[in-house]
């Protein structure tokens, strides 16, 4: 257990200081999601305004959770990257637990995204969002996207290495990830959305975290969404880093 915790440190510590590295890819990832806020917030406020909906409420919630989302989905990009320049055939060569490989893919693009989900939330404090739940709803809420962004890295990775070719993966992250936001409450109250969405919004784990986030930060802790967010959440992150894992026994080292 020592070995695998210090395997997965040493692993974390490298991918945040590849991410440091690439300035550029900071800022985009920073700048986009406050784009979305300051944009949709002007979009929407008029049309939310006439339903009694203050949008900065309904909203900023959904672009915390949509930074998580979108940037975990490219964990996988990295791992591509690792296997294209020899650095992971390199890794397998060593002792390194094997499992420590994948966790420490997703736990450091984690990392890397909470900085960000901490600075969104800034910009929308900035913007006139109330927490009600104060710092510990910061927390919870920081909690919630961990589950959620760890079930895609996990996904991505075992994308990565299903496909091994980054024009794959990039189609298909690009054909996943955008219609898997609209189909939640992400701009819309659900009871503005056509039926056929509310149905598929209600299996979908990117709408269970902003119902959750959004839920703590509006009403306080009104346990009736977050539980549901935190057991379907907790599920999404198991099943998306199993499937990381068992890509990564079956393809990892051919």
């Amino acid at each position: 257990m020592t070995y695998f915790m210090s395997d997965t440190w040493y692993q974390i510590v490298r991918h945040v200081r590849t991410d440091i590295r690439i300035p550029i890819w900071l800022f985009v990832n920073i700048v986009q999601p406050i784009l979305w806020l300051l944009l949709f917030t002007q979009i929407f406020k008029s049309t939310m305004e006439a339903q009694n909906i203050d949008y900065i409420q309904h909203f900023s919630p959904a672009v915390i959770v949509m930074t998580v989302m979108f940037g975990s989905v490219w964990s996988g990009m990295g791992l591509l990257m690792d296997i294209e320049m020899g650095v992971l055939s390199k890794t397998l060569a060593t002792p390194v637990s094997r499992m420590s490989i994948i966790l420490a893919r997703v736990a450091g693009s984690m990392v890397m995204l909470l900085v960000q989900a901490l600075i969104i939330f800034g910009i929308a404090l900035a913007l006139g969002l109330t927490i009600t739940s104060g710092v510990p709803g910061v927390i919870f809420t920081l909690f919630i996207i961990t589950l959620l962004g760890s079930g895609f890295a996990g996904f991505s990775c075992g994308l990565a290495l299903l496909f091994r070719r980054q024009e794959t993966l990039i189609a298909v992250l690009n054909f996943v990830s955008l219609p898997v936001m609209f189909l939640t409450s992400s701009f819309v109250p659900s009871n503005l959305l056509p039926r056929w969405i509310d149905i598929i919004r209600q299996i979908n784990p990117v709408e269970y975290a902003i119902s959750g986030v959004r839920s703590i930060i509006n009403n306080g802790w009104v346990w009736d969404d977050q539980w549901k967010a935190l057991l379907a959440l907790s599920l999404w992150m198991v099943i998306g880093i199993t499937f990381g894992t068992l890509m990564f026994r079956k393809r990892g080292e051919n």
